[in-house]
Order: structure tokens, then sequence, then C-alpha cells
């Protein structure tokens, strides 16, 4: 996706019923990218020129999203402190009289105060020349895979790290949203891995997959134009269910955002398309 995409993507208007509507790229789709979604509610939450910028969300997605049908928000303001505000948003699709959820939202927005700055756990040292250029399709700019990437034949473990940036892409107001983006996408690929038979290129084929929350932290601004680390650890998969992490560094070694997921990855029943 290119920079003038991206920022359409971001472009939130309110159609001729005063609604709300969040853009989809490609309504040709079957279903909506949770990526999207965040990035979505991240601009609309702090555009550029407000007080706050946006600390953590907390997004469930209840089912999947229509990309041939309008997208809505409603975006409410439910505080606003010195310090901490906070909002929720609600994406939804269809009548007002009988709305489909696709998303809801709990996003806290803060002004950083002076203090304390420690961080307790190092990133991993890396040079990014030294990774292997790979065309992760979701990153909307170079990407260099560290090790194995998602496309493995055995069963290796379950641990992603790549190094990112989009050099066209240095407006400090993207840097959030294109984290939330790319963060949607590799969680249930990396535990995939570890399944002996599998990976990610069977998701949506004979494995059955989808993201039932995700959330996000950032810890201090970052420029996405610049090279970035990203860290997936799954943790755990049982019961139908995953769950795994991620953390983004700068070359230098500063930690600037985390994030978590819990999707669905189950083997279809008998009949059943994933």
């Amino acid at each position: 996706m290119k920079l003038d995409q991206f920022r359409a993507m971001l472009t939130v208007g309110d159609d001729t019923e005063g609604r709300t509507v969040l853009p989809v790229p490609d309504p040709s789709v079957e279903r909506i990218f949770g990526g999207q979604i965040m990035a979505q509610l991240i601009a609309a939450t702090a555009p550029p020129g407000s007080s706050k910028a946006v600390k953590s969300l907390q997004i469930a997605f209840p089912r999947a999203g229509r990309a041939a049908e309008p997208l809505y928000l409603d975006l409410e303001h439910t505080h606003d402190g010195r310090s901490l505000g906070h909002r929720r948003a609600v994406a939804w699709q269809g009548e007002e009289s009988a709305r489909r959820v696709v998303a809801t939202a709990s996003i806290l927005v803060d002004h950083a105060d002076d203090g304390y700055d420690y961080q307790y756990s190092a990133a991993a040292a890396g040079d990014p020349m030294a990774a292997k250029p790979v065309d992760f399709a979701v990153i909307p700019g170079e990407a260099r895979v560290i090790g194995d990437g998602l496309d493995v034949d055995e069963a290796v473990a379950a641990d992603l790290g790549f190094w990112m940036r989009c050099p066209d892409f240095n407006d400090t107001a993207l840097a959030q949203p294109v984290i939330a983006y790319i963060s949607d996408w590799p969680l249930i690929g990396t535990l995939l891995k570890a399944v002996p038979g599998v990976s990610q290129r069977d998701a949506h084929v004979t494995v059955q997959t989808g993201v039932v929350t995700h959330s996000m932290w950032f810890h201090q601004p970052f420029d996405v134009a610049q090279w970035l680390r990203v860290q997936i650890h799954g943790v755990r998969l049982v019961g139908g269910r995953g769950f795994g992490t991620g953390d983004v560094y700068t070359q230098s070694g500063s930690h600037v955002a985390s994030f978590a997921q819990e999707s669905v990855i189950r083997t279809p029943p008998k009949g059943m398309q994933p």
C-alpha cells in the first residue's frame, strides 16, 4: 500500500445521513482486515493537532466485516482529564435498527508526563541490512526477515523477527496507525509455525483462523520511516484459540510499542468451509 492509499484509508468522513464512514480500500475482498480498523480508530481518536496521543487500544472483533458493505463508526468521548482521556468506539454495518457490530474498542489517550525513563529488557542487537529482504504484503514499505519466515514446511519455534521501515511515511502522525495496521497480521502465522504440517499458507484453506481480540500499547514516540525491529512470540495454542505477543524496537534498541492478540485457530468440522 502506497502513502497516498494509506492516507486515504485513514480519511474518515460523513455520509448524507450524518453517519461517520470508515473507508474500505478494497471492497472486492471477502473480509475487512482488522488492522485497517485499528489504524482508522487511532487516526480518528487522535488526529493531527490533538493535545493527547493514543496510549493504548483494546479491540474485540465479534464478527468479520464485509468489505463490500459500508462500514460505520460511533466514537464516544467518555472522559477527558489533564493527562488521560478515554474513548469508546463501535464499528458496525447494516441498518441502524439492526446493527451488525464488527468491532468494539476501548482507547486510552494521554499527554505524557515528565518522570522516570527505564527499559527493563534490552533488544537483541542486529543490523537490518544483514537480514533477508522479504515481501510481506501487509507492510507498506520495506521488510527484512530475521531467520525463519512464516512459510516453513517443518515445525519450528513459534517466533518471528523482522525489520521494517516505510521511507515515504515521514509524517509522525502515521507512525501509530502503521504499526497498528501491521500488528494484526503476523501472530496467527507465527503460532502455526510450531504446528507440524501446517503454515500460514493453510489459513482460510484447511485451517479456520480469525482474530478475536487485539491489544496495543504505545510507550514513546517513534518514526516509522526509520528501521524498526518487530519481535513476535507465540505463547499458547489450545482449544481452538491462540495467543501471542509482539514488541517493537527502534534500531538503537528503544522499546516503543507492544501488542498481544487472541485468535481462533482450528480445523473446521467436516463439510464446513474454513
